[in-house]
């Protein structure tokens, strides 16, 4: 998990998440030896983890094959958090979907401040650009990534010149404002962001907003990444793509429930 560095980790609590998300990636039970690997941990520093798991109910443990596979306690944790009437599966099969559509990485991502935050990563085999395997939790600069772009068209372009300075400032690099007021305006024109190279050497991404926000009020964007040529090539093709998706994904939802149809 990326994380800005002036911001410090709990080692224990990030290596706890670490492992559930190596679950939701894998999705099938691991061994000891496969989680260790997998995570370039010492192999007693993964045992003791695991059975503190274990213990606090997060995961189980087979005794036969002595795999290890998270209960059910993780679903109900989060069973009330919703993103309006989309709850984690069914976004979580939106990015699948995507992924199976385009033969992209897709992720979902959210604001966080002057980053963008994945949420779901459904990575593909990266081609024409050596991949940085993002995953849940990957921070992107806001200003520099077409999800970004597409979160930023919402806001005024007075408000946007703000965040631009303020995310120089902080990431001690250059961001163009011409550039990212040209994705911005791309953006609210067509529905949908890209960009290539701006962020990263040969490499770019599409994104389309949800209409569903996170349970911040916080945009929704769903985005596809792939070798810059591939996006400078295909963007309107894959935008239109993930535009499709994304008007299925909220046309077949459930209706909201009464109280949250009357806010």
């Amino acid at each position: 998990m990326k994380t800005p560095s002036s911001l410090p980790v709990v080692k224990s609590a990030a290596r706890s998440l670490q492992i559930l998300e190596y679950f939701e990636q894998i999705q099938r039970p691991a061994t000891l030896v496969e989680i260790a690997q997998a995570m370039a941990w010492p192999a007693s520093s993964a045992s003791l983890l695991l059975r503190t798991m274990c213990q606090m109910g997060y995961l189980n443990r087979d005794p036969e094959t002595h795999e290890f596979a998270p209960t059910m306690r993780l679903p109900l944790l989060g069973g009330w958090i919703r993103a309006e009437r989309a709850d984690g599966h069914a976004l979580a099969t939106l990015v699948a979907g995507a992924q199976e559509a385009t033969g992209l990485s897709a992720v979902l991502s959210t604001r966080h401040g002057l980053y963008v935050q994945y949420i779901y990563v459904s990575r593909a085999t990266a081609r024409g650009f050596a991949s940085r395997r993002p995953s849940a939790g990957t921070l992107r600069p806001v200003c520099l990534c077409a999800a970004g772009y597409m979160m930023l068209a919402a806001e005024t372009d007075e408000r946007i010149a703000l965040v631009a300075r303020h995310a120089a400032a902080v990431l001690k690099r250059r961001i163009s404002l011409d550039v990212l007021m040209e994705g911005v305006a791309a953006a609210r024109r067509s529905g949908y962001a890209w960009q290539a190279e701006t962020n990263t050497p040969g490499v770019g991404d599409v994104a389309v907003r949800l209409r569903e926000n996170d349970p911040f009020g916080q945009p929704l964007v769903l985005s596809v990444g792939a070798a810059s040529d591939v996006v400078r090539e295909s963007h309107q093709q894959l935008g239109n793509t993930l535009r499709k998706l994304v008007k299925h994904f909220s046309a077949t939802l459930p209706p909201a429930p009464p109280s949250q149809a009357a806010e």
